[in-house]
């Protein structure tokens, strides 16, 4: 049985490090995106005087879901917080290769590795796939 799926989170300059447990049935799919949701209410959380934020993810297919128009409801909740959050704070998305020895980003994947043992809070996913 599927022990579950992660999300985390390295934010470099403040040493944060935060791993999700998402329950058994999201996909990495929905975990790439909710990490970039987190990376997002981090910003917003740490209210740091920095006007200018990267969030980097090694999913290319995460990033385009960000700029697509007709998107799910996750999608749609990155975009909006995106949106609102830019009257404080410009945010760049990048993407960076993946198990490429990028130090965050080898960090945010252990990261998300160590979310499924995690407590998951909330109701589970019906399916794990998208419409």
């Amino acid at each position: 049985m599927k022990e579950g799926t992660g999300a985390g989170v390295y934010w470099q300059y403040v040493g944060r490090r935060l791993s999700f447990s998402l329950g058994r049935y999201a996909t990495v799919f929905q975990a790439e995106k909710y990490a970039v949701l987190a990376c997002v209410y981090e910003i917003q959380f740490l209210s740091r005087p920095e006007k200018y934020a990267s969030i980097c993810s090694d999913s290319h297919v995460a990033l385009k879901a960000l700029q697509a128009v007709r998107t799910s409801p996750l999608v749609q909740q990155c975009q909006k917080t995106l949106n609102d959050n830019s009257t404080w704070h410009a945010v760049g998305l990048y993407w960076v290769p993946g198990h490429a020895r990028v130090p965050g980003n080898e960090l945010a994947d252990e990261l998300a590795r160590d979310g499924p043992p995690l407590k998951f809070v909330g109701p589970e996913l019906a399916l794990g796939a998208s419409r």
